[in-house]
């Protein structure tokens, strides 16, 4: 969405149409290149957002030219290749006459006339709804139910299409500051809208949904004087006592929360629940499951006295400009509090109790003990920060197993010994390293190792040099 060196205004001119496509062709097909097609097959690619906001970028886009743009989108994809998956509208599709560019593109996709081809009707991959909460959470299903509901009775033959919700946040206005989007409330809410989600329309028998994809629209960047209080994922701190300036990241809940997503698993299980001051777990491994031997479990959670960064920023007087030593204690609060991994007893049940303040999130990980060590971590990397400082990132992809305790992260000085540099456990894959005034250049190597203790191979080491560090670091 955009438009490039200003060169499109008008999409109602047919030959900026046919320019449109020539660029989305090339654009798909310059991402083929360099990612694969396997890879690019799998993305989503949508259309302009949320259209009935009317901001097009200076284009002249009237209804019709909304429709020739999708069009231009559609054909330009299909050219690079027909494995490249486009739907739309990206918007929240209020019931008529509200939102006419979403109900004019659903009508063109249905029976209209491509205007490349002639052909009645285009193709629409997916239908992309954008329905937020208004600061809560049951009101983005609602509304939800009641769009494609809608969807449905006037189309029908759309009614197997997958249906995304890319946009499920409790509260639209995505820089507003909240206080409850800093801390574990946030985190909560996400998780209690994917519950919300499976229980209520993914294992009811009438629905006719076909619900495939849930995410939110938080990928920003906070911007002072609301480091945490924004919906994003990740405090920023535009450091601007450095020469030259720097920023400074630390993970929110709402980030960590989604790192704890990550661990579970493909099946859901069916559970009962009831309100109560004291929280109680009962697993019941049931006749022909996993038996209990070899099992393991961890528990992570988070809450607002364990894993809250902001409370910690506000005890030390809301710095602008957080010194290292309260970076360091900012960093050692933006995890889950994580204990275990102990054995699962004799039996066939598991029970544990806690008690949980609000907002809170429990993750009980169980895990049956893989006959293979975790696989060897890969694609090592660096990002310098300021002076003194390097983000050291790494991938996961390979390692096989969601059954890990922690990274170590280890670090060799010329003419030195490897030795650890991230005494906190952590499951996620990426460390920052500030010694202080002891070097950062040299070479550095990642492992993981599983809840039973077993390391997996070492990453291959990597050099990291402060000289070929770029002169400026700022988002």
């Amino acid at each position: 969405m955009g438009s490039v060196s200003n060169f499109f205004t008008d999409f109602e001119d047919k030959s900026q149409v046919i320019e449109w496509r020539n660029l989305v062709y090339l654009t798909a097909s310059r991402y083929i290149d360099l990612y694969g097609l396997e890879s690019v097959s799998q993305w989503n690619f949508e259309t302009w957002n949320e259209p009935n906001n009317r901001d097009f970028d200076n284009v002249s886009m009237s209804v019709q030219g909304f429709l020739n743009y999708y069009d231009a989108c559609s054909e330009g994809l299909r050219a690079a290749s027909r494995l490249l998956r486009f739907g739309g509208p990206g918007d929240s599709c209020h019931s008529p006459p509200h939102s006419p560019y979403c109900w004019a593109l659903l009508q063109h996709c249905y029976n209209g006339t491509n205007f490349f081809t002639g052909e009645t009707g285009v193709r629409m991959d997916y239908i992309a709804l954008h329905k937020k909460g208004g600061g809560a959470s049951l009101p983005i299903l609602q509304q939800e139910v009641q769009t494609v509901g809608e969807i449905q009775e006037r189309f029908p033959r759309f009614r197997h299409l997958p249906v995304y919700n890319d946009e499920a946040d409790p509260l639209v206005g995505w820089s507003r500051p909240q206080e409850w989007r800093a801390d574990v409330t946030y985190a909560a809410m996400v998780v209690k809208v994917i519950e919300q989600h499976q229980n209520l329309l993914l294992l009811d028998p009438n629905s006719t949904i076909n619900y495939t994809l849930l995410s939110n629209d938080n990928a920003f960047l906070s911007y002072h004087p609301h480091p945490f209080t924004q919906r994003t994922l990740t405090a920023r701190f535009q450091v601007n006592n450095t020469r030259p300036p720097h920023v400074q990241l630390i993970r929110k809940p709402v980030l960590a929360v989604m790192g704890l997503l990550g661990l579970l698993g493909n099946d859901l299980l069916a559970a009962n629940s009831a309100r109560a001051a004291r929280f109680r777990c009962t697993l019941r491994a049931s006749p022909g499951s996993v038996g209990s031997a070899g099992l393991a479990y961890v528990t992570y959670r988070l809450d607002n006295l364990v894993s809250n960064p902001y409370l910690l920023w506000q005890q030390m007087s809301r710095p602008d400009f957080p010194t290292a030593q309260q970076l360091r204690r900012l960093r050692s609060a933006q995890d889950p509090r994580v204990d275990g991994p102990w054995d699962v007893p004799a039996g066939d049940t598991l029970t544990l109790k806690a008690r949980l303040p609000v907002p809170s999130v429990l993750l009980v990980h169980v895990c049956a003990r893989p006959e293979a060590v975790p696989d060897q971590v890969s694609g090592l990397r660096f990002i310098g920060i300021t002076k003194g400082q390097v983000l050291v990132v790494w991938s996961d992809h390979c390692v096989g197993s969601k059954c890990i305790k922690t990274f170590e992260v280890e670090f060799c000085p010329d003419h030195g010994d490897f030795s650890r540099i991230n005494p906190q456990d952590t499951i996620f894959t990426s460390c920052v390293h500030m010694p202080g005034k002891e070097a950062v250049s040299g070479l550095y190597r990642v492992r993981a190792l599983d809840y039973w203790g077993r390391p997996g191979s070492y990453s291959s080491p990597q050099r990291y040099s402060e000289e070929d560090r770029p002169e400026v670091s700022t988002l």
